[in-house]
């Protein structure tokens, strides 16, 4: 089973993984990113996108301060228990994080249609249900090509959302683009239905998108933001998303305040919840979510800055602008993997805490693998040096990974966080 029932940790597409900052890109990929050719790096900027997303808004903070206390969990439990029987799926006995998968459950919507998807139909009522019951909105579609008309189509929530907008935004790089209809066509679908106006403007679109994501039903304030956007004409997106900063309010322990000194808050929640979870001080990620908070504070968003005023298509502003303010994650392609780097050593070395974040994830990912994939996540990294003298891999690479006695990332991960020791017992 895949924490959240959405297969983040597990799943071979190209992914941001939440989790612990990972981006994934299912290809390969050139480096450095001024040597990609549009598809690549439109691939690559599609995912870099969903790590701001995570970065930068209310929603994407909580879940990954989530997932750090799910980290924290795990970990603190090997350390406390000689004994440690797997697959092992803490979260089922722990209350809060059971309510909130089953919240995250509730709106974060359709990933796939079994349908074509030709035309909508958008019920008021459907809105209101979902605002009531804090879920997705469900669409009603049109398959003209079947002469189908299914009322429960698809569920619009986080999923679309995040995808819409990651696709608008690869559309301005590689417009030889195909993504299937659900989720990441969906917000075009929306505005073509609901708001014609704007339906050919993919900025404002890619605005309403990421101004959903601050708030906690990210697909109902979608139809929110929509009439706040018809109401207020005259102002672009990068201005609507200044306005709803400053205009509207959250709840942080128990106080209500500004949207943008709520949000600050919890990235300060993010920042101390991942420096327990890693065991260390952090360096990189410690700018990075200082650079977001003064950006939030100021009511600017580089993003939308370059989107409206620069070309977001020139690969330069990766190292110019957006490297500089958001950072990047762990990335990882089929042919090479990328990781920040701590310049003042000679020569670079990674930051601890980006070492600790793979171990972490590659431990967290073990430890709750059934007996049918038990082999290291990071194997088909490692296996590419087989039969060569920097061959580190074993027969314990594919199960028994605490017993392996090569230095590796798994084992020496092990070590970091004092558990591997430990008696592991796969039951099933």
């Amino acid at each position: 089973m895949a924490l959240f029932d959405i297969d983040i940790l597990e799943s071979k597409v190209s992914k941001y993984e939440t989790n612990h900052i990972h981006m994934v890109v299912d290809g390969e990929i050139t480096f450095p990113i001024t040597n990609m050719d549009n598809q690549q790096y439109g691939t690559f900027f599609h995912e870099y996108i969903h790590y701001i997303q995570h970065m930068t808004t209310l929603f994407g903070v909580k879940i990954c301060a989530m997932y750090n206390k799910m980290f924290i969990l795990y970990r603190d439990y090997i350390l406390k228990n000689k004994t440690i029987k797997l697959p092992l799926e803490l979260w089922k006995s722990h209350k809060g994080l059971m309510e909130f998968i089953a919240f995250f459950n509730a709106v974060k919507g359709s990933k796939t249609c079994n349908y074509n998807v030709d035309a909508i139909e958008i019920s008021n009522e459907e809105v209101l249900d979902a605002r009531r019951n804090r879920k997705a909105v469900k669409i009603g579609i049109y398959d003209f090509e079947n002469e189908l008309a299914i009322e429960d189509g698809f569920h619009f929530g986080y999923i679309c959302i995040i995808e819409s907008m990651a696709h608008l935004i690869q559309s301005f790089i590689n417009n030889e683009l195909y993504h299937s209809t659900v989720p990441y066509c969906t917000v075009e679908l929306i505005c073509k239905s609901i708001y014609s106006d704007i339906s050919d403007d993919k900025k404002m679109m890619i605005s309403l998108c990421f101004c959903s994501l601050m708030f906690n039903n990210p697909g109902v304030a979608f139809f929110d933001l929509i009439e706040l956007s018809k109401k207020n004409p005259s102002l672009n997106g990068y201005k609507l998303y200044t306005k709803i900063l400053k205009d509207n309010a959250v709840t942080y322990m128990g106080k209500e305040m500004p949207m943008y000194r709520g949000l600050c808050l919890f990235l300060n929640d993010l920042k101390g919840s991942l420096s327990v979870a890693l065991g260390c001080k952090l360096d990189y990620y410690e700018e990075v979510i200082e650079n977001c908070k003064a950006e939030i504070k100021s009511g600017n968003c580089v993003l939308l800055d370059v989107l409206y005023h620069a070309d977001i298509n020139d690969k330069n502003m990766f190292s110019s602008v957006f490297e500089k303010v958001y950072g990047y994650p762990f990335i990882e392609a089929n042919n090479l993997t990328i990781m920040p780097m701590n310049n003042s050593e000679n020569p670079p070395k990674p930051y601890i805490e980006t070492a600790s974040m793979i171990g972490l994830e590659l431990i967290f990912k073990r430890m709750k693998s059934y007996s049918n994939n038990t082999k290291c996540e990071w194997f088909k990294i490692c296996s590419k040096a087989q039969y060569t003298s920097d061959d580190k891999t074993s027969e314990e690479c594919l199960c028994n990974q605490w017993q392996k006695n090569e230095k590796c990332i798994m084992t020496e991960a092990l070590r970091f966080f004092k558990i591997k020791d430990k008696e592991y017992i796969q039951e099933k």
